[in-house]
């Protein structure tokens, strides 16, 4: 096998949010791996990028995904290394996760006794695991709300959100995605823990299915949240709910402002960290 390159890359002026950004541009490029280092806006991300990918390209790439997401890099620094286990990588950081009665447990580990719903669901490099604020908002809407018969997970990833409403209680469960990886990796986390007859995964937007549903939930980001209101609302049952993350708290007021106009009313909002859920109704 050949040698991997470990990229050192210091950023000047970093906020939680750009420094997410960045990482997501960098997997998106192909990175196979990323932690951090650091705190306040001086901060270290460490890049793990497989052989196939050139010196050369390398600081192309991490100067791209720099610029994209309005950060400064300080340093770049490349270092080959021997090439790198993931599977056994990923094992050293994961460990179960509980919301309550609900959690999620990588293959490898045994549920906790307390668990009444087990989840399994293995990190993958590019998708959540449930560990982010914004997933985690959505899970404890999910597990400690009222669940009803149907329910659209809009950029549902992994497919989590939308395997726990099956879990607890939903009936007709949809999850769609605009990313053809992300459904390969919902339809294997749904057959894993044998919920692929109850959950339908589209890659079509949410208006192009047709149909209404009772809960609607997305997990996304700002930008692409008020520009799907429309078609998110149009999915949404009179009397339906609609809960919306991937948002910072200084967000909430745009986002809300957007499904309003739409026609929904304010309902509730929460708070983790600097991440917020905001819910809605339509009247």
């Amino acid at each position: 096998m050949s040698n991997w390159s470990s990229v050192e890359i210091s950023l000047e002026k970093a906020t939680e949010l750009k420094v997410e950004l960045f990482t997501a541009a960098l997997f998106e490029a192909g990175v196979a791996g990323t932690e951090q280092r650091g705190e306040g806006t001086e901060m270290l991300v460490i890049a793990s990028f497989p052989p196939e990918i050139d010196r050369e390209t390398i600081g192309e790439t991490v100067q791209t995904c720099a610029v994209s997401t309005g950060l400064t890099i300080e340093k770049v620094q490349i270092n080959e290394v021997e090439p790198i286990d993931w599977e056994t990588h990923w094992r050293t950081h994961f460990h179960p996760l509980g919301f309550g009665k609900f959690w999620i447990v990588p293959s490898w580990l045994e549920a906790p006794p307390e668990a009444e719903q087990v989840l399994v669901v293995d990190p993958g490099m590019a998708f959540g695991t449930g560990r982010h604020e914004t997933t985690s908002l959505c899970l404890r809407r999910i597990v400690e709300g009222t669940v009803p018969a149907s329910v659209l997970d809009v950029g549902t990833g992994t497919a989590i959100l939308a395997m726990a409403a099956i879990m607890n209680g939903a009936t007709r469960v949809v999850g769609t995605d605009n990313d053809p990886d992300a459904l390969v990796v919902a339809r294997e986390n749904a057959q894993r823990n044998g919920l692929s007859d109850q959950l339908e995964l589209s890659g079509h937007d949410p208006d192009i299915l047709q149909e209404q549903f009772e809960l609607v939930v997305a997990n996304i980001l700002r930008d692409p949240l008020i520009h799907l209101a429309p078609k998110i609302v149009a999915a949404t049952k009179q009397g339906g709910s609609v809960v919306l993350s991937g948002i910072l708290e200084r967000q909430v007021a745009d986002v809300q402002a957007a499904y309003e106009s739409c026609g929904l009313e304010y309902v509730e909002h929460a708070v983790e960290g600097e991440w917020a859920r905001l819910e809605m109704r339509k009247k």
